[in-house]
C-alpha cells in the first residue's frame, strides 16, 4: 500500500569515490539488485493503483508496461494509452513513453492522482505456527488455586477485518505529523490501533482467502465513518495533553510580549509627564500609549492564533483483510472442580483473547475458586 522512497533518475551513475580513500566500484549485479528492490515496491504500488482505477495493464518489451486508461484518466492526461518505463538506467525512451521511476516527473504525477482518494486493497494475514501458545490462556489470564489443563486448538476460519491508514497532522506552534492505523471488525468494533503506517507483526499476501461476498458501497461508507469516529476518540486524549503543552509555551510568549509592551508604555507615559509646555506635542517618536496598547492587542491575537491547535486527519489507505481465527478450549482443574473455558485466538499472531468468566461472562484477567466453581476477581 505504501510506495517506496523516491529515487532520483540516474542516482546509480551519479557521484565518484573520494580521492583520499579510493573505493572499488560496485559490481553490476549489486547495483542492479539495490535498484530492483526499490523499483519492485514502486511497481507493485503503481500496478495496484492502476488496477483499482480499471486500467488495463499489459507487458511490453524490456519490462515496460502498456496501459490502457479509463475515461476519467483519459480526460485528465489527454491520452488513451501510454507506455510506462521504470528502468532508471534507460538512456532513451520510446516515443510518447512516460519515465515512471520513483521520483520522476511522471512518477510524481501518478502519485499525485493516486493519493487524491484512499487506496483500497485486499490482503490475507498468514497464520503463524504454532497458532496458539503451548500454555494456552496462561499467558493472558492468571489463576489462583487452580491449574490449567493442556489447551486444544480448533480449526482455523477466516473473518473479515478492515484496517484504515491515516496521516494525522497537527499545527499550533509546534507542528507534528504521525501515521496511524486502526483495525475494526465487520460490526465496527475497534480491535487494535498503532501509531504506524501498517499493521505490525503480521505476514501478508495479496487477495482475500475464503471470503468472496462483496460489501455494498453504503456499507463501506459506514465503515469509513465509524473508523473516523474511533480515530477522533483516540486523538482526544492526545489533544488534551498537546493543548496543555501548547498552553505553557503560548503563555510564556505572551508574557514576554506583555513585558515588552508594558515597559514601552511606562516609558511613554513617563516621557509625557516630563514634557514641558514648550516641547513638541506633535508626532511622538514612539507613538502614544493608546497606539501601543492597540499594537499589543494585535500582536497578542497573532500569538494566540499561531499557537491554536488545529488537527487534520487524512485517510490515505483502506485495507480489507481475511484474518485467520480459531477457538481455543482449555480446562481449569482443582480437586473435583473441572471447568472448560473457550475463547478465540488470533492465529496470525498466536495471541489468544482473555477467556470469559464463567459467572459474569466478562473477559477475565484473574480467575479464582469460589464456592465450588470458578469466578473472576470481581464476582468471586
Amino acid at each position: 500500500m505504501k510506495p517506496a522512497a523516491p529515487v532520483r533518475r540516474g542516482t546509480a551513475r551519479r557521484g565518484a569515490p573520494p580521492v583520499a580513500k579510493p573505493k572499488p566500484p560496485a559490481r553490476p549485479d549489486e547495483a542492479a539488485s539495490s535498484v530492483t528492490f526499490d523499483l519492485e515496491a514502486w511497481r507493485g504500488f503503481v500496478k495496484r493503483w492502476l488496477e483499482s482505477e480499471s486500467c488495463i495493464v499489459g507487458a511490453a518489451a524490456r519490462g515496460d508496461w502498456e496501459v490502457e486508461l479509463p475515461g476519467a484518466l483519459q480526460r485528465r492526461w489527454r491520452r488513451k494509452r501510454m507506455r510506462l518505463v521504470f528502468d532508471p538506467l534507460r538512456p532513451t525512451l520510446p516515443r510518447g513513453a512516460w519515465f515512471a521511476a520513483p521520483g520522476s516527473g511522471a512518477g510524481r504525477r501518478i502519485l499525485e492522482v493516486a493519493t487524491e482518494a484512499p487506496l483500497f486493497t485486499r490482503r490475507t494475514a498468514l497464520a503463524c505456527v504454532p497458532g496458539a501458545p503451548d500454555d494456552g490462556f496462561a499467558g493472558v489470564c492468571r489463576v489462583r488455586g487452580l491449574t490449567w489443563a493442556p489447551p486444544r486448538l480448533g480449526p482455523v476460519h477466516y473473518e473479515r477485518r478492515l484496517s484504515f491508514h491515516a496521516l494525522v497532522t497537527r499545527w499550533g506552534g509546534l507542528p507534528s505529523q504521525e501515521p496511524w492505523v486502526l483495525m475494526m471488525d465487520e460490526q465496527g468494533r475497534l480491535l487494535e490501533w498503532a501509531r504506524e503506517s501498517d499493521i505490525p507483526g503480521v505476514r501478508v499476501r495479496e487477495g482475500l482467502y475464503q471470503i468472496s461476498d462483496e460489501p455494498e458501497p453504503e456499507r463501506r461508507a459506514e465503515w469509513v465513518a465509524t473508523a473516523r469516529r474511533h480515530l477522533e476518540g483516540l486523538l482526544e486524549d492526545q489533544e488534551r495533553a498537546w493543548e496543555a503543552e501548547l498552553a505553557r509555551s503560548r503563555d510564556d510568549e505572551l508574557q514576554r510580549l506583555g513585558d515588552f509592551f508594558s515597559s514601552r508604555i511606562e516609558e511613554e507615559e513617563e516621557r509625557l509627564r516630563r514634557r514641558t509646555p514648550n516641547g513638541d506635542e506633535g508626532d511622538l517618536e514612539r507613538g502614544d500609549a493608546t497606539s501601543l496598547k492597540l499594537e499589543w492587542e494585535r500582536r497578542a491575537a497573532e500569538v494566540r492564533q499561531r499557537w491554536e491547535l488545529r488537527t487534520e486527519v487524512r485517510l490515505w489507505g483502506v485495507c480489507e483483510w481475511s484474518w485467520p481465527m480459531a477457538w481455543l478450549e482449555q480446562e481449569l482443574r482443582t480437586g473435583a472442580v473441572h471447568v472448560k473455558l473457550e475463547a478465540s485466538v488470533d492465529v496470525a499472531r498466536g495471541r489468544p483473547q482473555q477467556p470469559p468468566c464463567p459467572s459474569c461472562h466478562q473477559p477475565a484477567e484473574l480467575l479464582v475458586r469460589s464456592h465450588g466453581s470458578v469466578a473472576c476477581e470481581h464476582c468471586g
